[in-house]
């Protein structure tokens, strides 16, 4: 299903690997260039400066491609037309399937600028497609065709920019699909939402260990972390309120108080703090920094109802806490306690490790199996890693 070789995607994330412990000095250069050697990638992948470069040039060329061609069959009536936009965006999407698999470009600014331009002209294709034979909600048409197209460039591509919109198409198709049932489903919307993001992000969590889906690991995270921001976006008690207003059509909503506050408010001061606290216990970053920065979204909502102090004096306070707060575990985990330490340690997981350490080892220790055998003991000429001593020994 994905474009990209496998062969040498799974070689770049050994690299990736290697890289950190060649820095953290558990192999030696000699030994990152055997492996590197032997597990190469072809892929052209360059610096960011030069991708940024090469994707603004790549679009500059569609866009001036396009309105060329668009230029020249101006006189017809195929302009604006269904089949006018999704022959320009098969143009730009072969282009995109021959320079990954014929140039063997990966993230290098001209494949991401093909695929950005190619979904946006296969997304107005088919809403102008779906616009006319259907009569459902406009919003959600719309999330349903960027939904359908996001997923194919995400299952295809891998990227991580389609992976965030088909995440984001996918919980408003859910939101306008269960809304336009009437008012059940608009007073009903909030447990939905929170049940669907809590399957999603069940999902990702068993779907990243999943070795089928080892090549979609970026994709997955941007979903959970979607996924995470959703539910907890459903129970926040300004989000259901505004939201709630605008799906019923009310304007002036006045001072009339949410159905179940008390539990929309529980949910909106508590829900941070378990996030964070989970991602403590479980060692998960994504849990943990989603958290810390909801914190602040829960901050920012009880600020919105309640002005306790002034706004300069509150966040003088909060920021003196926080700050305290962080000296405080910076200082307390210097030395690592219970699995937390405030040095970088670099390290992956211990699978990771495993495969790593094995590597080496079969490098340190491989020799030619075509070589003849020879029963006496001889000492050879050296080779990377100790496997021998030099003539002087």
């Amino acid at each position: 299903m994905i474009s990209y070789n496998k062969t040498w995607l799974d070689n770049l994330r050994l690299q990736g690997l290697l890289k950190k412990d060649l820095a953290a000095g558990k192999i030696t250069p000699a030994e990152f260039a055997a492996i590197t050697e032997k597990y190469p990638v072809g892929f052209y992948t360059p610096n960011l400066l030069t991708r940024i470069g090469l994707f603004v040039l790549t679009c500059i060329i569609v866009f001036f491609t396009d309105g060329l061609l668009s230029l020249t069959v101006s006189s017809s009536n195929i302009i604006g037309n269904f089949g006018w936009f999704l022959f320009l965006g098969l143009i730009s999407y072969i282009a995109l399937e021959l320079i990954v698999n014929l140039k063997n470009h990966y993230r290098s600014g001209v494949d991401d600028a093909l695929l950005i331009t190619s979904g946006g002209l296969f997304m107005i294709a088919l809403y102008i497609l779906l616009d006319k034979n259907s009569s459902g909600s406009h919003s959600l048409r719309i999330a349903e065709i960027i939904f359908i197209v996001s997923l194919g460039l995400s299952l295809r591509f891998a990227d991580m920019l389609a992976g965030a919109v088909c995440t984001a198409s996918f919980f408003a198709f859910i939101l306008y699909a269960w809304t336009g049932i009437g008012a059940a489903g608009i007073t009903s919307a909030p447990f939905v939402m929170m049940l669907v993001s809590a399957i999603v992000y069940w999902l990702t969590v068993a779907g990243k260990k999943q070795p089928g889906f080892v090549n979609y690991t970026n994709c997955l995270v941007v979903a959970q972390v979607g996924a995470l921001v959703t539910l907890y976006a459903a129970g926040n008690y300004y989000v259901v309120q505004i939201l709630g207003n605008e799906l019923k059509g009310i304007t002036d909503p006045g001072n009339t108080p949410l159905p179940f506050g008390a539990f929309f408010w529980a949910w909106t001061l508590l829900i941070p703090f378990i996030y964070t606290g989970s991602g403590i216990l479980k060692k998960d970053r994504i849990l943990l920094r989603t958290g810390l920065i909801l914190i602040a979204a829960a901050a920012v909502t009880f600020r919105n109802y309640y002005h306790i102090l002034p706004a300069d004096l509150e966040l003088t306070i909060i920021g003196a806490i926080i700050l305290g707060i962080v000296y405080g575990l910076i200082r307390y985990l210097k030395t690592p306690k219970h699995g937390f330490t405030y040095i970088e340690t670099d390290k992956t997981n211990a699978a990771d490790e495993i495969k790593i350490e094995s590597l080496v080892v079969a490098e340190t220790f491989s020799h030619n199996p075509s070589a003849p055998a020879d029963g006496g003991t001889k000492f050879g000429g050296g080779d990377f890693g100790g496997g021998g001593s030099s003539s002087s020994f």
